[in-house]
Protein backbone atom coordinates (compact mmCIF):
# COMPACT_ATOMS: atom_id res chain seq x y z
CA UNK A 1 0.00 0.00 0.00
CA UNK A 2 1.12 3.54 -0.75
CA UNK A 3 2.46 5.60 2.16
CA UNK A 4 0.41 8.80 2.47
CA UNK A 5 1.77 10.47 5.61
CA UNK A 6 4.98 9.82 7.54
CA UNK A 7 6.50 11.30 10.71
CA UNK A 8 10.13 10.51 11.50
CA UNK A 9 12.26 11.28 14.56
CA UNK A 10 9.79 13.75 16.06
CA UNK A 11 10.82 15.37 19.34
CA UNK A 12 9.31 18.14 21.44
CA UNK A 13 10.38 19.75 24.73
CA UNK A 14 8.53 22.15 27.02
CA UNK A 15 11.30 23.65 29.12
CA UNK A 16 12.95 20.73 30.90
CA UNK A 17 10.00 18.40 30.19
CA UNK A 18 10.47 16.02 27.25
CA UNK A 19 7.04 15.38 25.70
CA UNK A 20 8.33 13.47 22.65
CA UNK A 21 11.64 11.85 21.79
CA UNK A 22 12.09 10.03 18.50
CA UNK A 23 8.40 9.43 17.77
CA UNK A 24 7.64 7.78 14.42
CA UNK A 25 4.52 6.99 12.42
CA UNK A 26 3.70 5.68 8.93
CA UNK A 27 0.14 5.99 7.55
CA UNK A 28 -0.82 4.06 4.42
CA UNK A 29 -3.69 4.61 2.00
CA UNK A 30 -6.77 2.57 2.79
CA UNK A 31 -5.63 1.61 6.28
CA UNK A 32 -6.93 2.34 9.78
CA UNK A 33 -3.83 2.86 11.90
CA UNK A 34 -4.23 2.90 15.69
CA UNK A 35 -2.14 5.18 17.89
CA UNK A 36 -2.11 4.05 21.51
CA UNK A 37 -0.37 4.98 24.73
CA UNK A 38 -1.01 5.67 28.39
CA UNK A 39 -2.20 9.13 29.41
CA UNK A 40 0.91 11.31 29.40
CA UNK A 41 2.70 9.12 26.83
CA UNK A 42 2.86 12.01 24.32
CA UNK A 43 -0.08 11.20 22.05
CA UNK A 44 -1.68 14.64 22.31
CA UNK A 45 1.60 16.43 21.57
CA UNK A 46 2.27 14.09 18.64
CA UNK A 47 -1.17 14.71 17.14
CA UNK A 48 -0.81 18.49 17.56
CA UNK A 49 2.40 18.30 15.52
CA UNK A 50 0.75 16.13 12.85
CA UNK A 51 -2.07 18.67 12.37
CA UNK A 52 0.06 21.83 12.52
CA UNK A 53 -1.07 23.08 15.91
CA UNK A 54 2.53 23.13 17.18
CA UNK A 55 5.94 22.66 15.56
CA UNK A 56 8.39 19.93 16.56
CA UNK A 57 11.87 20.70 17.87
CA UNK A 58 13.29 18.02 15.60
CA UNK A 59 12.13 15.48 13.02
CA UNK A 60 10.31 15.61 9.70
CA UNK A 61 6.85 15.19 8.18
CA UNK A 62 6.33 13.82 4.67
CA UNK A 63 2.93 14.02 2.90
CA UNK A 64 2.42 12.24 -0.43
CA UNK A 65 6.17 11.87 -0.81
CA UNK A 66 6.94 15.56 -0.25
CA UNK A 67 8.41 17.14 2.93
CA UNK A 68 5.91 19.46 4.61
CA UNK A 69 6.05 22.03 7.39
CA UNK A 70 2.62 23.03 8.66
CA UNK A 71 2.50 26.57 9.98
CA UNK A 72 -1.01 26.12 11.36
CA UNK A 73 -3.98 23.76 11.47
CA UNK A 74 -5.34 25.66 8.47
CA UNK A 75 -2.23 24.67 6.48
CA UNK A 76 -2.80 21.02 7.39
CA UNK A 77 -6.50 21.21 6.46
CA UNK A 78 -5.69 22.78 3.10
CA UNK A 79 -3.33 19.89 2.36
CA UNK A 80 -5.87 17.23 3.28
CA UNK A 81 -4.91 16.41 6.90
CA UNK A 82 -8.16 16.66 8.86
CA UNK A 83 -8.39 16.29 12.66
CA UNK A 84 -11.51 15.33 14.60
CA UNK A 85 -10.94 15.98 18.29
CA UNK A 86 -12.31 14.06 21.27
CA UNK A 87 -13.69 17.20 22.92
CA UNK A 88 -16.29 19.06 20.95
CA UNK A 89 -15.25 21.89 18.63
CA UNK A 90 -18.77 22.36 17.32
CA UNK A 91 -20.56 25.71 17.30
CA UNK A 92 -23.53 24.82 19.48
CA UNK A 93 -25.72 27.87 18.65
CA UNK A 94 -25.47 27.06 14.92
CA UNK A 95 -27.28 24.45 12.85
CA UNK A 96 -26.00 21.07 11.72
CA UNK A 97 -25.58 22.37 8.15
CA UNK A 98 -23.64 25.43 9.30
CA UNK A 99 -21.32 23.26 11.37
CA UNK A 100 -20.71 20.92 8.45
CA UNK A 101 -19.55 23.94 6.42
CA UNK A 102 -17.27 25.30 9.15
CA UNK A 103 -14.04 23.74 7.82
CA UNK A 104 -14.70 25.09 4.35
CA UNK A 105 -15.32 28.59 5.63
CA UNK A 106 -12.35 28.42 7.98
CA UNK A 107 -9.89 27.54 5.21
CA UNK A 108 -11.29 30.04 2.70
CA UNK A 109 -9.02 32.92 1.77
CA UNK A 110 -11.88 35.42 1.95
CA UNK A 111 -14.67 35.57 4.51
CA UNK A 112 -17.28 35.89 1.75
CA UNK A 113 -16.29 32.62 0.05
CA UNK A 114 -19.74 31.05 0.29
CA UNK A 115 -18.86 28.49 -2.36
CA UNK A 116 -16.96 26.69 0.42
CA UNK A 117 -20.27 25.82 2.11
CA UNK A 118 -21.83 22.39 1.56
CA UNK A 119 -25.19 22.34 -0.19
CA UNK A 120 -28.02 20.42 1.45
CA UNK A 121 -27.62 17.34 -0.74
CA UNK A 122 -23.90 17.08 -0.02
CA UNK A 123 -24.53 17.59 3.69
CA UNK A 124 -27.18 14.86 3.74
CA UNK A 125 -24.81 12.44 2.03
CA UNK A 126 -22.12 13.15 4.63
CA UNK A 127 -24.54 12.53 7.51
CA UNK A 128 -25.70 9.29 5.90
CA UNK A 129 -22.09 8.16 5.60
CA UNK A 130 -21.68 8.17 9.40
CA UNK A 131 -25.22 6.96 10.08
CA UNK A 132 -26.42 10.20 11.69
CA UNK A 133 -30.15 10.78 11.23
CA UNK A 134 -30.83 14.39 12.26
CA UNK A 135 -32.29 17.41 10.51
CA UNK A 136 -29.82 19.74 8.82
CA UNK A 137 -31.70 22.62 10.42
CA UNK A 138 -31.41 21.29 13.97
CA UNK A 139 -29.33 23.36 16.36
CA UNK A 140 -26.30 21.50 17.72
CA UNK A 141 -27.54 22.48 21.20
CA UNK A 142 -30.45 20.09 20.64
CA UNK A 143 -28.27 17.04 19.86
CA UNK A 144 -27.20 14.37 22.31
CA UNK A 145 -23.55 13.87 23.19
CA UNK A 146 -23.31 10.86 20.88
CA UNK A 147 -24.95 12.73 18.02
CA UNK A 148 -22.53 15.62 18.46
CA UNK A 149 -19.56 13.24 18.24
CA UNK A 150 -20.93 11.74 15.02
CA UNK A 151 -21.40 15.26 13.65
CA UNK A 152 -17.76 16.08 14.48
CA UNK A 153 -16.70 13.03 12.48
CA UNK A 154 -19.08 13.85 9.63
CA UNK A 155 -17.56 17.33 9.39
CA UNK A 156 -14.13 15.77 8.92
CA UNK A 157 -15.44 13.25 6.40
CA UNK A 158 -17.17 16.09 4.52
CA UNK A 159 -13.81 17.45 3.34
CA UNK A 160 -11.94 15.74 0.57
CA UNK A 161 -9.30 14.55 3.02
CA UNK A 162 -6.40 12.19 2.38
CA UNK A 163 -5.58 11.77 6.09
CA UNK A 164 -8.31 11.65 8.74
CA UNK A 165 -7.17 11.84 12.37
CA UNK A 166 -9.77 10.66 14.89
CA UNK A 167 -9.16 11.28 18.60
CA UNK A 168 -11.19 8.86 20.75
CA UNK A 169 -14.00 8.76 18.15
CA UNK A 170 -16.18 6.23 19.99
CA UNK A 171 -15.76 7.70 23.49
CA UNK A 172 -19.29 9.15 23.48
CA UNK A 173 -20.90 6.54 21.24
CA UNK A 174 -23.07 3.55 22.05
CA UNK A 175 -22.55 0.16 20.46
CA UNK A 176 -24.86 0.78 17.50
CA UNK A 177 -23.37 4.21 16.76
CA UNK A 178 -19.86 2.74 16.98
CA UNK A 179 -20.83 0.05 14.47
CA UNK A 180 -22.14 2.72 12.07
CA UNK A 181 -18.89 4.63 12.46
CA UNK A 182 -16.87 1.50 11.68
CA UNK A 183 -18.88 1.00 8.50
CA UNK A 184 -18.25 4.63 7.51
CA UNK A 185 -14.51 4.25 8.08
CA UNK A 186 -14.46 1.17 5.88
CA UNK A 187 -16.08 3.21 3.10
CA UNK A 188 -13.40 5.89 3.48
CA UNK A 189 -10.64 3.27 3.44
CA UNK A 190 -12.03 1.84 0.23
CA UNK A 191 -11.60 5.31 -1.30
CA UNK A 192 -7.93 5.40 -0.26
CA UNK A 193 -8.13 7.59 2.84
CA UNK A 194 -5.48 6.98 5.51
CA UNK A 195 -7.05 7.02 8.99
CA UNK A 196 -5.21 7.58 12.27
CA UNK A 197 -7.39 6.18 15.04
CA UNK A 198 -6.47 7.25 18.59
CA UNK A 199 -8.20 5.24 21.29
CA UNK A 200 -7.78 3.63 24.68
CA UNK A 201 -10.37 0.97 23.86
CA UNK A 202 -8.38 -2.15 23.06
CA UNK A 203 -11.48 -4.00 21.85
CA UNK A 204 -12.12 -1.21 19.32
CA UNK A 205 -8.51 -1.37 18.14
CA UNK A 206 -8.54 -5.15 17.71
CA UNK A 207 -11.79 -4.90 15.77
CA UNK A 208 -11.15 -1.83 13.61
CA UNK A 209 -7.44 -1.20 13.14
CA UNK A 210 -5.14 -2.68 10.50
CA UNK A 211 -1.92 -1.61 12.25
CA UNK A 212 -0.93 -0.41 15.73
CA UNK A 213 1.69 2.10 16.90
CA UNK A 214 2.29 2.55 20.63
CA UNK A 215 3.95 5.47 22.44
CA UNK A 216 5.42 5.27 25.92
CA UNK A 217 7.18 8.18 27.62
CA UNK A 218 7.30 10.08 24.33
CA UNK A 219 9.02 7.25 22.45
CA UNK A 220 7.62 4.90 19.79
CA UNK A 221 7.91 1.44 21.36
CA UNK A 222 5.77 -0.39 18.76
CA UNK A 223 5.85 0.87 15.19
CA UNK A 224 3.08 -0.20 12.79
CA UNK A 225 2.56 -3.72 14.14
CA UNK A 226 -0.05 -5.65 12.18
CA UNK A 227 -3.23 -6.11 14.20
CA UNK A 228 -3.03 -9.89 14.13
CA UNK A 229 0.62 -9.87 15.24
CA UNK A 230 0.03 -8.21 18.61
CA UNK A 231 -2.31 -9.41 21.35
CA UNK A 232 -4.38 -7.30 23.71
CA UNK A 233 -2.10 -8.32 26.58
CA UNK A 234 0.97 -7.27 24.60
CA UNK A 235 -0.62 -3.90 23.82
CA UNK A 236 -1.20 -3.27 27.52
CA UNK A 237 2.32 -4.39 28.42
CA UNK A 238 3.89 -2.07 25.84
CA UNK A 239 1.72 0.85 26.97
CA UNK A 240 2.56 0.46 30.65
CA UNK A 241 6.01 -1.09 30.43
CA UNK A 242 4.79 -3.87 32.71
CA UNK A 243 2.28 -6.68 32.81
CA UNK A 244 -1.21 -5.79 33.95
CA UNK A 245 -3.95 -8.07 35.24
CA UNK A 246 -7.33 -6.39 35.73
CA UNK A 247 -8.90 -7.29 39.08
CA UNK A 248 -12.49 -8.21 39.63
CA UNK A 249 -14.23 -5.89 42.06
CA UNK A 250 -15.25 -7.57 45.32
CA UNK A 251 -17.41 -5.06 47.17
CA UNK A 252 -18.87 -5.42 50.61
CA UNK A 253 -22.37 -6.70 51.26
CA UNK A 254 -24.96 -4.02 50.86
CA UNK A 255 -26.54 -2.46 53.92
CA UNK A 256 -29.51 -0.21 54.55
CA UNK A 257 -31.05 2.00 51.86
CA UNK A 258 -29.11 5.26 51.49
CA UNK A 259 -30.64 6.95 48.44
CA UNK A 260 -34.19 6.55 47.17
CA UNK A 261 -35.74 7.92 43.99
CA UNK A 262 -39.51 7.77 43.64
CA UNK A 263 -41.63 8.22 40.50
CA UNK A 264 -38.96 10.05 38.49
CA UNK A 265 -40.09 11.12 35.01
CA UNK A 266 -37.20 11.91 32.66
CA UNK A 267 -39.57 13.40 30.07
CA UNK A 268 -43.17 14.62 30.41
CA UNK A 269 -44.49 11.48 28.68
CA UNK A 270 -42.10 8.84 30.06
CA UNK A 271 -43.28 6.24 32.55
CA UNK A 272 -42.22 7.03 36.14
CA UNK A 273 -39.27 5.06 37.50
CA UNK A 274 -38.15 4.33 41.02
CA UNK A 275 -34.96 2.92 42.49
CA UNK A 276 -33.03 2.67 45.72
CA UNK A 277 -29.33 2.25 46.44
CA UNK A 278 -27.99 0.56 49.56
CA UNK A 279 -24.97 1.28 51.70
CA UNK A 280 -21.91 -0.37 50.12
CA UNK A 281 -23.78 -1.20 46.90
CA UNK A 282 -22.58 -0.40 43.39
CA UNK A 283 -25.54 0.12 41.04
CA UNK A 284 -24.90 0.24 37.32
CA UNK A 285 -27.14 2.22 34.95
CA UNK A 286 -26.70 1.46 31.25
CA UNK A 287 -28.31 2.68 28.04
CA UNK A 288 -27.44 3.76 24.53
CA UNK A 289 -26.81 7.42 23.63
CA UNK A 290 -30.04 9.40 24.04
CA UNK A 291 -31.73 6.66 26.10
CA UNK A 292 -31.97 8.80 29.23
CA UNK A 293 -29.37 6.83 31.24
CA UNK A 294 -27.03 9.82 31.60
CA UNK A 295 -29.98 12.08 32.34
CA UNK A 296 -31.09 9.77 35.15
CA UNK A 297 -27.60 9.92 36.65
CA UNK A 298 -27.68 13.71 36.50
CA UNK A 299 -31.09 13.79 38.22
CA UNK A 300 -29.89 11.49 41.01
CA UNK A 301 -26.92 13.80 41.60
CA UNK A 302 -29.03 16.96 41.58
CA UNK A 303 -27.30 18.16 38.41
CA UNK A 304 -30.53 18.12 36.35
CA UNK A 305 -34.23 18.40 37.08
CA UNK A 306 -36.88 15.80 36.33
CA UNK A 307 -40.50 16.14 35.22
CA UNK A 308 -41.81 14.75 38.47
CA UNK A 309 -40.84 12.58 41.40
CA UNK A 310 -38.27 13.01 44.16
CA UNK A 311 -34.75 12.00 45.20
CA UNK A 312 -33.94 11.78 48.91
CA UNK A 313 -31.31 10.46 51.31
CA UNK A 314 -32.68 8.40 54.14
CA UNK A 315 -29.87 9.35 56.49
CA UNK A 316 -30.76 13.04 56.35
CA UNK A 317 -34.34 12.92 55.03
CA UNK A 318 -33.21 15.77 52.76
CA UNK A 319 -34.85 16.03 49.34
CA UNK A 320 -32.38 16.63 46.53
CA UNK A 321 -33.41 19.54 44.31
CA UNK A 322 -30.07 20.79 42.93
CA UNK A 323 -26.32 20.23 43.29
CA UNK A 324 -26.12 22.42 46.38
CA UNK A 325 -28.72 20.41 48.26
CA UNK A 326 -27.17 17.17 46.95
CA UNK A 327 -23.75 18.11 48.32
CA UNK A 328 -25.27 19.04 51.68
CA UNK A 329 -26.86 15.60 51.76
CA UNK A 330 -23.55 13.90 50.92
CA UNK A 331 -23.91 13.12 47.20
CA UNK A 332 -20.71 13.39 45.17
CA UNK A 333 -20.78 13.72 41.39
CA UNK A 334 -18.42 13.11 38.47
CA UNK A 335 -20.02 14.37 35.20
CA UNK A 336 -19.69 12.66 31.82
CA UNK A 337 -18.04 15.66 30.14
CA UNK A 338 -15.16 16.72 32.37
CA UNK A 339 -14.31 19.78 30.27
CA UNK A 340 -17.80 21.25 29.91
CA UNK A 341 -19.22 20.37 33.33
CA UNK A 342 -16.38 19.44 35.66
CA UNK A 343 -13.06 21.26 35.42
CA UNK A 344 -11.98 24.87 35.79
CA UNK A 345 -9.25 24.77 33.16
CA UNK A 346 -7.91 28.22 33.97
CA UNK A 347 -7.17 27.22 37.55
CA UNK A 348 -4.59 24.96 39.18
CA UNK A 349 -5.12 21.28 39.86
CA UNK A 350 -5.34 22.11 43.58
CA UNK A 351 -8.10 24.68 43.05
CA UNK A 352 -9.99 22.12 40.97
CA UNK A 353 -9.61 19.34 43.51
CA UNK A 354 -10.45 21.51 46.55
CA UNK A 355 -13.43 23.30 44.98
CA UNK A 356 -15.88 21.10 46.91
CA UNK A 357 -14.41 21.83 50.35
CA UNK A 358 -13.09 25.41 50.21
CA UNK A 359 -15.35 26.49 53.07
CA UNK A 360 -13.47 24.11 55.34
CA UNK A 361 -10.23 25.98 54.69
CA UNK A 362 -11.48 29.53 55.04
CA UNK A 363 -12.51 31.91 57.78
CA UNK A 364 -14.32 35.18 57.11
CA UNK A 365 -13.59 34.79 53.41
CA UNK A 366 -9.83 34.25 53.87
CA UNK A 367 -8.42 30.97 52.54
CA UNK A 368 -5.86 29.11 54.69
CA UNK A 369 -3.56 28.08 51.85
CA UNK A 370 -1.31 25.72 53.80
CA UNK A 371 -4.27 23.62 54.92
CA UNK A 372 -5.83 23.46 51.45
CA UNK A 373 -3.36 20.92 50.03
CA UNK A 374 -3.10 18.68 53.13
CA UNK A 375 -6.04 16.30 52.36
CA UNK A 376 -4.59 15.44 48.96
CA UNK A 377 -1.11 14.25 49.93
CA UNK A 378 -2.08 10.57 50.26
CA UNK A 379 -4.67 10.69 47.45
CA UNK A 380 -2.12 11.86 44.87
CA UNK A 381 -0.09 8.69 45.45
CA UNK A 382 -3.17 6.49 45.62
CA UNK A 383 -4.38 7.69 42.22
CA UNK A 384 -0.88 7.86 40.70
CA UNK A 385 -1.54 11.42 39.54
CA UNK A 386 0.95 12.36 36.80
CA UNK A 387 2.64 14.75 37.26
CA UNK A 388 2.29 14.24 41.05
CA UNK A 389 1.82 17.91 41.93
CA UNK A 390 -1.15 20.23 42.25
CA UNK A 391 0.32 23.63 41.41
CA UNK A 392 0.05 23.16 37.62
CA UNK A 393 -2.91 24.37 35.57
CA UNK A 394 -5.53 21.63 35.21
CA UNK A 395 -5.33 22.06 31.42
CA UNK A 396 -1.74 20.75 31.55
CA UNK A 397 -2.83 17.25 32.60
CA UNK A 398 -3.82 14.45 30.22
CA UNK A 399 -7.46 13.38 30.03
CA UNK A 400 -7.03 10.49 32.44
CA UNK A 401 -5.29 12.64 35.03
CA UNK A 402 -7.95 15.34 34.67
CA UNK A 403 -10.52 12.66 35.44
CA UNK A 404 -8.56 11.77 38.56
CA UNK A 405 -8.80 15.41 39.71
CA UNK A 406 -12.59 15.16 39.64
CA UNK A 407 -12.45 12.04 41.78
CA UNK A 408 -10.14 13.78 44.25
CA UNK A 409 -12.69 16.59 44.51
CA UNK A 410 -15.32 14.12 45.67
CA UNK A 411 -13.16 11.92 47.89
CA UNK A 412 -12.42 14.82 50.24
CA UNK A 413 -16.10 15.54 50.91
CA UNK A 414 -16.44 15.11 54.69
CA UNK A 415 -19.98 13.65 54.58
CA UNK A 416 -19.77 11.57 51.37
CA UNK A 417 -22.55 8.94 51.39
CA UNK A 418 -23.32 8.48 47.69
CA UNK A 419 -21.08 8.94 44.66
CA UNK A 420 -22.68 9.28 41.21
CA UNK A 421 -20.16 8.81 38.38
CA UNK A 422 -21.08 9.20 34.71
CA UNK A 423 -18.80 7.41 32.22
CA UNK A 424 -16.03 7.19 34.85
CA UNK A 425 -13.30 5.89 32.52
CA UNK A 426 -14.29 7.43 29.19
CA UNK A 427 -11.15 8.36 27.26
CA UNK A 428 -8.66 7.14 29.87
CA UNK A 429 -5.95 4.51 29.55
CA UNK A 430 -5.87 1.10 31.22
CA UNK A 431 -3.67 2.32 34.08
CA UNK A 432 -5.98 5.23 34.95
CA UNK A 433 -8.97 2.93 34.52
CA UNK A 434 -7.60 0.52 37.11
CA UNK A 435 -6.81 3.38 39.54
CA UNK A 436 -10.39 4.63 39.24
CA UNK A 437 -11.85 1.14 39.66
CA UNK A 438 -9.71 0.55 42.75
CA UNK A 439 -10.94 3.83 44.23
CA UNK A 440 -14.58 2.84 43.63
CA UNK A 441 -13.88 -0.56 45.21
CA UNK A 442 -12.40 1.09 48.30
CA UNK A 443 -15.34 3.50 48.61
CA UNK A 444 -17.88 0.68 48.41
CA UNK A 445 -15.98 -1.26 51.08
CA UNK A 446 -16.20 1.84 53.29
CA UNK A 447 -19.98 1.73 52.91
CA UNK A 448 -20.38 4.46 50.29
CA UNK A 449 -23.22 3.82 47.83
CA UNK A 450 -21.94 4.06 44.24
CA UNK A 451 -24.00 4.74 41.12
CA UNK A 452 -22.10 4.10 37.87
CA UNK A 453 -23.65 5.25 34.60
CA UNK A 454 -21.63 3.78 31.75
CA UNK A 455 -21.97 2.65 28.13
CA UNK A 456 -19.12 0.17 28.76
CA UNK A 457 -20.75 -3.16 29.59
CA UNK A 458 -17.45 -4.74 30.61
CA UNK A 459 -16.98 -1.93 33.11
CA UNK A 460 -20.40 -2.25 34.74
CA UNK A 461 -20.15 -6.05 34.81
CA UNK A 462 -16.84 -5.68 36.67
CA UNK A 463 -17.97 -2.95 39.06
CA UNK A 464 -21.62 -3.44 39.87
CA UNK A 465 -23.95 -5.60 41.95
CA UNK A 466 -27.00 -4.84 39.82
CA UNK A 467 -27.81 -3.24 36.49
CA UNK A 468 -30.64 -0.89 35.65
CA UNK A 469 -31.20 -0.75 31.88
CA UNK A 470 -32.70 2.49 30.54
CA UNK A 471 -34.33 2.78 27.10
CA UNK A 472 -36.64 5.51 25.80
CA UNK A 473 -36.20 7.43 29.10
CA UNK A 474 -37.67 4.67 31.23
CA UNK A 475 -36.57 1.44 32.87
CA UNK A 476 -36.35 -1.40 30.35
CA UNK A 477 -35.13 -3.98 32.86
CA UNK A 478 -33.30 -4.79 36.07
CA UNK A 479 -30.84 -7.65 36.38
CA UNK A 480 -27.78 -8.87 38.18
CA UNK A 481 -24.49 -7.57 36.81
CA UNK A 482 -23.40 -11.02 35.62
CA UNK A 483 -26.35 -11.26 33.23
CA UNK A 484 -25.69 -12.37 29.66
CA UNK A 485 -24.42 -9.52 27.47
CA UNK A 486 -26.93 -10.34 24.72
CA UNK A 487 -29.81 -9.92 27.15
CA UNK A 488 -28.50 -6.53 28.30
CA UNK A 489 -27.94 -5.34 24.72
CA UNK A 490 -31.45 -6.44 23.76
CA UNK A 491 -32.92 -4.36 26.58
CA UNK A 492 -30.69 -1.40 25.70
CA UNK A 493 -32.03 -1.58 22.14
CA UNK A 494 -35.59 -1.46 23.49
CA UNK A 495 -36.46 -5.03 22.51
CA UNK A 496 -38.98 -6.85 24.65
Amino acid sequence: MKTIFQASGISKHYGTTCALRDANLVLKAGQIHALMGENGAGKSTFVKILVGAIRPDDGALVLDGQPVVFGSVRDALNQGVVPVYQHSTLFTPLTVLENLSAFGLGTAQHSWARNNCLDRQQASEVLNMVGLDVSLDSLVDELSLGERQLLEIARGVGRRCSVLILDEPTAALGAREADRLHQALQVLCAKGTAILYISHKIDDIKRMADAVTILRDGLTVVNAAARDDISAAQIVQHMLGQTFEPQALCVSSRGEVVLEAKDIRLTPTAQPLSLCVHRGEVLGIVGVAGSGALRLGEVLAGAASSHGGSVSLNATAEVVSDRQSAMRAGIGYVPSDRHADGLFLGLSALKNASASVLRGFSSWGVLRLREEATPFDALIAQFNLNPPRLDLDAAYYSGGNQQKLLFLRNLVLPNLRVLVVLEPTRGVDVGARESIHQALRALACRGIAIIVVSSDLLEVNTLCHQLLVVASHQVAGRMMADAQTDAVLSMMAGAS
